[in-house]
Protein backbone atom coordinates (compact mmCIF):
# COMPACT_ATOMS: atom_id res chain seq x y z
CA UNK A 1 0.00 0.00 0.00
CA UNK A 2 2.90 2.28 0.84
CA UNK A 3 4.48 1.86 -2.59
CA UNK A 4 1.15 2.29 -4.28
CA UNK A 5 0.62 5.67 -2.57
CA UNK A 6 4.25 6.84 -2.75
CA UNK A 7 4.84 6.29 -6.48
CA UNK A 8 2.01 8.58 -7.69
CA UNK A 9 3.32 11.36 -5.39
CA UNK A 10 6.80 11.02 -6.90
CA UNK A 11 5.32 11.18 -10.39
CA UNK A 12 3.43 14.36 -9.54
CA UNK A 13 6.57 15.96 -8.05
CA UNK A 14 8.60 15.04 -11.12
CA UNK A 15 5.97 16.47 -13.46
CA UNK A 16 5.88 19.70 -11.41
CA UNK A 17 9.68 20.04 -11.54
CA UNK A 18 9.68 19.39 -15.28
CA UNK A 19 7.05 22.11 -15.85
CA UNK A 20 8.96 24.62 -13.66
CA UNK A 21 12.17 23.79 -15.43
CA UNK A 22 10.61 24.25 -18.82
CA UNK A 23 9.24 27.61 -17.71
CA UNK A 24 12.61 28.77 -16.42
CA UNK A 25 14.22 27.58 -19.62
CA UNK A 26 11.75 29.53 -21.74
CA UNK A 27 12.40 32.66 -19.73
CA UNK A 28 16.12 32.51 -19.15
CA UNK A 29 17.50 29.52 -20.94
CA UNK A 30 17.19 30.95 -24.43
CA UNK A 31 19.30 34.05 -23.73
CA UNK A 32 22.61 34.04 -25.53
CA UNK A 33 23.49 37.48 -24.19
CA UNK A 34 21.88 40.19 -22.12
CA UNK A 35 20.77 42.08 -25.20
CA UNK A 36 18.75 39.23 -26.64
CA UNK A 37 15.25 38.30 -25.58
CA UNK A 38 14.40 34.88 -24.30
CA UNK A 39 11.74 32.72 -25.86
CA UNK A 40 9.47 33.51 -22.95
CA UNK A 41 9.95 37.23 -23.28
CA UNK A 42 9.40 37.02 -27.00
CA UNK A 43 6.24 35.03 -26.40
CA UNK A 44 5.04 37.52 -23.77
CA UNK A 45 5.74 40.45 -26.09
CA UNK A 46 4.04 38.67 -28.96
CA UNK A 47 0.90 38.18 -26.92
CA UNK A 48 0.91 41.43 -24.94
CA UNK A 49 2.38 43.74 -27.59
CA UNK A 50 -0.78 44.29 -29.64
CA UNK A 51 -2.78 44.85 -26.47
CA UNK A 52 -0.28 47.42 -25.21
CA UNK A 53 -0.11 49.05 -28.62
CA UNK A 54 -3.89 49.25 -28.80
CA UNK A 55 -4.04 50.72 -25.31
CA UNK A 56 -1.33 53.25 -26.17
CA UNK A 57 -3.06 54.27 -29.38
CA UNK A 58 -6.37 54.55 -27.57
CA UNK A 59 -4.78 56.83 -25.01
CA UNK A 60 -3.18 58.90 -27.78
CA UNK A 61 -6.47 59.19 -29.68
CA UNK A 62 -8.26 60.23 -26.51
CA UNK A 63 -5.66 62.90 -25.92
CA UNK A 64 -6.04 64.12 -29.51
CA UNK A 65 -9.84 64.18 -29.08
CA UNK A 66 -9.60 66.38 -25.99
CA UNK A 67 -7.03 68.63 -27.70
CA UNK A 68 -9.35 68.97 -30.71
CA UNK A 69 -12.35 69.64 -28.48
CA UNK A 70 -10.50 72.37 -26.60
CA UNK A 71 -9.39 73.80 -29.96
CA UNK A 72 -13.00 73.92 -31.19
CA UNK A 73 -14.14 75.61 -27.97
CA UNK A 74 -11.44 78.22 -28.45
CA UNK A 75 -12.40 78.76 -32.10
CA UNK A 76 -16.08 79.14 -31.14
CA UNK A 77 -15.25 81.80 -28.55
CA UNK A 78 -12.99 83.58 -31.01
CA UNK A 79 -15.71 83.51 -33.69
CA UNK A 80 -18.24 84.93 -31.25
CA UNK A 81 -15.86 87.77 -30.38
CA UNK A 82 -15.29 88.42 -34.08
CA UNK A 83 -19.06 88.49 -34.73
CA UNK A 84 -19.53 90.99 -31.92
CA UNK A 85 -16.70 93.10 -33.27
CA UNK A 86 -18.15 93.03 -36.79
CA UNK A 87 -21.62 93.98 -35.48
CA UNK A 88 -20.09 96.90 -33.57
CA UNK A 89 -18.15 98.10 -36.62
CA UNK A 90 -21.24 97.79 -38.83
CA UNK A 91 -23.23 99.86 -36.33
CA UNK A 92 -20.48 102.50 -36.27
CA UNK A 93 -20.35 102.49 -40.07
CA UNK A 94 -24.13 102.93 -40.28
CA UNK A 95 -23.94 105.79 -37.79
CA UNK A 96 -21.17 107.48 -39.78
CA UNK A 97 -23.13 106.97 -43.01
CA UNK A 98 -26.23 108.56 -41.46
CA UNK A 99 -24.14 111.53 -40.31
CA UNK A 100 -22.70 111.89 -43.81
CA UNK A 101 -26.15 111.78 -45.42
CA UNK A 102 -27.49 114.32 -42.94
CA UNK A 103 -24.57 116.66 -43.62
CA UNK A 104 -25.25 116.39 -47.34
CA UNK A 105 -28.92 117.26 -46.83
CA UNK A 106 -28.04 120.17 -44.56
CA UNK A 107 -25.56 121.53 -47.11
CA UNK A 108 -28.33 121.54 -49.71
CA UNK A 109 -30.68 123.20 -47.22
CA UNK A 110 -28.07 125.86 -46.47
CA UNK A 111 -28.31 127.06 -50.08
CA UNK A 112 -32.08 127.36 -49.66
CA UNK A 113 -31.68 129.17 -46.33
CA UNK A 114 -29.57 131.85 -48.02
CA UNK A 115 -32.57 132.68 -50.22
CA UNK A 116 -34.72 133.38 -47.14
CA UNK A 117 -32.17 135.15 -44.96
CA UNK A 118 -34.54 138.07 -44.29
CA UNK A 119 -37.12 135.59 -42.93
CA UNK A 120 -34.76 134.34 -40.15
CA UNK A 121 -35.13 130.66 -41.17
CA UNK A 122 -34.68 127.85 -38.64
CA UNK A 123 -33.71 124.32 -39.58
CA UNK A 124 -35.56 121.58 -37.70
CA UNK A 125 -35.56 117.79 -37.77
CA UNK A 126 -38.72 115.76 -38.23
CA UNK A 127 -39.04 113.59 -35.12
CA UNK A 128 -42.62 112.36 -35.30
CA UNK A 129 -45.34 111.22 -37.68
CA UNK A 130 -48.84 109.85 -37.07
CA UNK A 131 -49.44 106.17 -37.70
CA UNK A 132 -52.46 106.95 -39.91
CA UNK A 133 -51.14 108.26 -43.25
CA UNK A 134 -54.26 110.36 -43.85
CA UNK A 135 -53.32 112.56 -40.91
CA UNK A 136 -51.06 115.10 -42.60
CA UNK A 137 -49.12 116.12 -39.51
CA UNK A 138 -45.46 115.96 -38.52
CA UNK A 139 -43.61 116.92 -35.32
CA UNK A 140 -40.35 118.88 -35.47
CA UNK A 141 -37.66 119.38 -32.81
CA UNK A 142 -37.81 123.20 -32.64
CA UNK A 143 -40.39 125.30 -30.80
CA UNK A 144 -40.88 128.43 -28.73
CA UNK A 145 -37.22 128.53 -27.67
CA UNK A 146 -36.27 128.92 -31.33
CA UNK A 147 -38.88 131.67 -31.86
CA UNK A 148 -41.34 129.48 -33.73
CA UNK A 149 -45.03 130.42 -33.57
CA UNK A 150 -48.28 129.13 -35.10
CA UNK A 151 -49.05 129.94 -38.75
CA UNK A 152 -45.36 130.18 -39.71
CA UNK A 153 -44.59 128.64 -43.14
CA UNK A 154 -42.61 125.41 -43.29
CA UNK A 155 -40.50 124.56 -46.34
CA UNK A 156 -38.51 121.56 -47.52
CA UNK A 157 -36.00 120.58 -50.17
CA UNK A 158 -37.35 119.42 -53.52
CA UNK A 159 -35.67 116.92 -55.85
CA UNK A 160 -35.02 119.78 -58.28
CA UNK A 161 -33.18 122.05 -55.83
CA UNK A 162 -35.50 124.96 -54.92
CA UNK A 163 -37.51 125.03 -51.72
CA UNK A 164 -41.09 123.81 -51.71
CA UNK A 165 -43.94 124.30 -49.28
CA UNK A 166 -44.37 121.56 -46.68
CA UNK A 167 -47.14 123.18 -44.66
CA UNK A 168 -47.58 125.51 -41.71
CA UNK A 169 -47.06 125.43 -37.94
CA UNK A 170 -50.33 124.83 -36.06
CA UNK A 171 -49.11 124.11 -32.52
CA UNK A 172 -46.02 124.95 -30.48
CA UNK A 173 -44.36 123.76 -27.27
CA UNK A 174 -41.09 124.88 -25.74
CA UNK A 175 -38.91 122.54 -27.79
CA UNK A 176 -41.37 121.07 -30.30
CA UNK A 177 -43.85 122.16 -32.93
CA UNK A 178 -46.68 120.52 -34.86
CA UNK A 179 -46.80 121.10 -38.60
CA UNK A 180 -49.90 120.68 -40.76
CA UNK A 181 -48.90 119.34 -44.18
CA UNK A 182 -50.39 120.86 -47.30
CA UNK A 183 -51.77 117.41 -48.21
CA UNK A 184 -53.98 117.23 -45.11
CA UNK A 185 -57.71 117.63 -45.95
CA UNK A 186 -57.96 120.57 -43.52
CA UNK A 187 -55.18 122.50 -45.28
CA UNK A 188 -56.02 125.37 -47.69
CA UNK A 189 -53.47 127.66 -49.37
CA UNK A 190 -54.14 130.50 -51.82
CA UNK A 191 -52.31 129.59 -55.03
CA UNK A 192 -51.49 130.65 -58.59
CA UNK A 193 -50.69 128.75 -61.76
CA UNK A 194 -47.41 130.48 -62.50
CA UNK A 195 -47.58 130.38 -66.29
CA UNK A 196 -51.15 131.63 -66.82
CA UNK A 197 -51.59 133.45 -63.45
CA UNK A 198 -54.87 131.61 -62.87
CA UNK A 199 -55.80 131.68 -59.19
CA UNK A 200 -57.26 128.90 -57.05
CA UNK A 201 -57.33 127.36 -53.59
CA UNK A 202 -54.97 124.45 -52.97
CA UNK A 203 -56.58 121.83 -50.74
CA UNK A 204 -55.15 118.61 -49.35
CA UNK A 205 -56.45 115.28 -50.59
CA UNK A 206 -54.44 112.76 -48.60
CA UNK A 207 -50.93 111.35 -49.03
CA UNK A 208 -48.95 113.03 -51.87
CA UNK A 209 -52.00 114.58 -53.45
CA UNK A 210 -53.74 117.96 -53.55
CA UNK A 211 -56.47 119.53 -55.62
CA UNK A 212 -56.69 123.08 -56.95
CA UNK A 213 -60.23 124.31 -56.35
CA UNK A 214 -62.13 127.27 -57.78
CA UNK A 215 -60.27 127.46 -61.09
CA UNK A 216 -62.55 128.57 -63.92
CA UNK A 217 -63.58 125.87 -66.36
CA UNK A 218 -62.31 128.11 -69.20
CA UNK A 219 -58.96 128.79 -67.47
CA UNK A 220 -55.68 128.16 -69.31
CA UNK A 221 -54.24 125.18 -67.41
CA UNK A 222 -51.91 122.49 -68.69
CA UNK A 223 -50.32 119.40 -67.21
CA UNK A 224 -46.94 120.03 -65.53
CA UNK A 225 -47.81 123.70 -64.97
CA UNK A 226 -46.06 125.01 -61.86
CA UNK A 227 -48.28 126.06 -58.95
CA UNK A 228 -46.98 128.66 -56.46
CA UNK A 229 -48.28 130.59 -53.47
CA UNK A 230 -50.17 133.78 -54.34
CA UNK A 231 -49.32 135.69 -51.16
CA UNK A 232 -52.96 136.71 -50.76
CA UNK A 233 -53.65 134.66 -47.62
CA UNK A 234 -51.27 136.63 -45.34
CA UNK A 235 -49.56 133.36 -44.35
CA UNK A 236 -47.18 132.37 -47.14
CA UNK A 237 -44.85 134.71 -49.04
CA UNK A 238 -45.65 135.06 -52.70
CA UNK A 239 -43.98 132.73 -55.19
CA UNK A 240 -43.19 129.69 -53.00
CA UNK A 241 -43.33 126.44 -54.95
CA UNK A 242 -46.34 124.26 -54.10
CA UNK A 243 -46.36 121.60 -56.80
CA UNK A 244 -47.21 120.72 -60.39
CA UNK A 245 -50.40 120.01 -62.27
CA UNK A 246 -50.55 116.22 -62.54
CA UNK A 247 -54.02 115.74 -63.99
CA UNK A 248 -56.87 117.81 -65.42
CA UNK A 249 -60.17 115.99 -65.22
CA UNK A 250 -62.52 116.26 -68.18
CA UNK A 251 -65.74 118.23 -67.74
CA UNK A 252 -66.68 120.58 -64.96
CA UNK A 253 -66.73 120.36 -61.19
CA UNK A 254 -69.53 122.12 -59.35
CA UNK A 255 -70.72 123.63 -62.65
CA UNK A 256 -68.27 126.54 -63.03
CA UNK A 257 -64.86 125.16 -62.04
CA UNK A 258 -62.32 122.79 -63.53
CA UNK A 259 -61.13 119.87 -61.33
CA UNK A 260 -57.30 119.93 -61.23
CA UNK A 261 -55.03 117.52 -59.35
CA UNK A 262 -51.70 118.78 -58.03
CA UNK A 263 -48.62 116.78 -57.08
CA UNK A 264 -46.69 118.41 -54.18
CA UNK A 265 -43.16 119.52 -55.03
CA UNK A 266 -41.73 118.14 -51.76
CA UNK A 267 -41.71 114.39 -51.10
CA UNK A 268 -43.56 114.51 -47.81
CA UNK A 269 -43.53 110.79 -47.06
CA UNK A 270 -39.76 110.69 -46.43
CA UNK A 271 -38.90 114.25 -45.44
CA UNK A 272 -36.34 114.42 -42.57
CA UNK A 273 -35.46 118.13 -42.22
CA UNK A 274 -37.51 121.27 -42.76
CA UNK A 275 -37.04 125.05 -42.74
CA UNK A 276 -39.35 127.28 -40.71
CA UNK A 277 -39.67 130.90 -41.84
CA UNK A 278 -40.01 132.96 -38.67
CA UNK A 279 -40.60 136.34 -40.27
CA UNK A 280 -43.00 136.39 -43.16
CA UNK A 281 -42.54 139.36 -45.48
CA UNK A 282 -45.30 139.56 -48.07
CA UNK A 283 -44.40 140.98 -51.47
Amino acid sequence: MFFKDFIPKIIRIVIFLIVCGAGLFLIFGGLKDFKALSYGERLALKIGGPVSKSAALSGLNLRHFFDYYLFLVGVKKENELLRQRIAYLEAELAKAREAQLENERLRKLSKIIDQFETSSPVVARVIGRPIISWQGIIIIDQGLKAGILPEMPVLGKTPFGPAGVVGQVIGVEENYAKVLLLTDPSSAIDALIQRSRERGLLRGRGPNKCILDYVSAEADVRENDMVVTSGFDALFPKGLLLGYVSRIKAGRSQGLFKPIEIKPAVKLDNIEEVIVLRKVKLK
